[in-house]
């Protein structure tokens, strides 16, 4: 009757750690795909915010207070760490460059708008291709976090192997 019992138990134990390195993988893999997911968002974060200078050099000095108030977000935005940090830095350059051509819609010449007409267009295209990444980014972050809700993952949470990701 023992040797029965100690096979069953032996079964159950490597059974139950073969069960917790699987989730371990699994999230592993996850975080693998939310960190690609980050880099990709980040380097078109960074693509934006390399258009900028453009941007200021083509503005009539008219608009010289917002020109200010967005080249302090541009560096704002270059020099946070973390999601949620980053995500609000992000954040105030859009509202500051949104600020920045409307203002220079309602009082810029022609030739200057027709002249920053091309770059508007980068930053349109650019700003499609964030939010794409934004939500592709977030996806990721919503998967892992998930894993960790369930199965092996919640064990593993619950050892402070895994921590849960903020969304962008």
């Amino acid at each position: 009757m023992r040797p029965v019992l100690l096979i069953i138990l032996t079964m159950m134990s490597v059974g139950g750690v073969l069960w917790g390195v699987q989730g371990y993988r699994l999230l592993q893999m996850a975080r693998g795909q939310m960190l690609d997911a980050w880099l990709e968002l980040r380097e078109a974060l960074l693509a934006r915010r390399d258009i900028i200078p453009y941007i200021v050099a083509a503005v009539p000095t008219s608009v010289a207070s917002l020109l200010e108030v967005l080249g302090n977000a541009c560096d704002m935005a270059a020099n946070v760490e973390g999601v949620p940090e980053c995500s609000q830095a992000e954040a105030r350059l859009s509202a500051a460059i949104s600020r920045v051509f409307a203002q220079l819609d309602a009082e810029a010449p022609v030739e200057t708008l027709e002249m920053l007409s091309l770059l508007r267009e980068r930053i349109k295209v650019q700003e499609m291709k964030i939010e794409l990444l934004r939500g592709l980014y977030n996806r990721q972050v919503e998967l892992f976090n998930t894993l960790q809700r369930r199965g092996a993952g919640r064990m593993l949470a619950s050892f402070g192997m895994v921590k849960v990701e903020a969304m962008f």
